[in-house]
């Protein structure tokens, strides 16, 4: 299912990036102002492509430096339950060797004594 849902939504984005890439081959200047150095005949298609990359990547970072609280929180919470974990187990065999250690053997009942003989009945 994953991979026909895939295929729905790559193909039709890779036919129309294809496409304005084919209408959108004339070139312009790429001149980066403040330096002055890099002046570049580059296709219309690859600023736009770059542009948009540059801010899907941009994006991505902030999302994931917006996480970091909670991965942070997370990762505590994680060692937190680890901890709490082995501290649960180390009381459950305290415990086992406790009742263990408080177990008397059965002593054996005194022999109750009759109060008629033996062949009275």
């Amino acid at each position: 299912m994953f991979k026909v849902l895939y295929w729905i939504v790559v193909l039709p984005l890779a036919v129309a990036i294809i496409v304005f890439s084919v209408n959108n081959r004339s070139e312009v200047t790429l001149d980066l102002w403040p330096l002055g150095v890099v002046t570049a005949p580059v296709p219309v298609f690859a600023v736009v492509l770059a542009s948009i990359l540059a801010g899907f990547l941009a994006g991505g970072f902030v999302a994931w430096n917006s996480a970091g609280r909670s991965r942070r929180r997370a990762r505590a919470e994680a060692r937190r339950a680890d901890l709490a974990e082995r501290d649960l187990k180390t009381a459950q065999e305290r415990i086992e060797g406790l009742q263990k250690a408080a177990e008397i053997p059965a002593s054996p009942q005194p022999h109750q004594i009759s109060r008629f003989p033996p062949n009275a009945a």
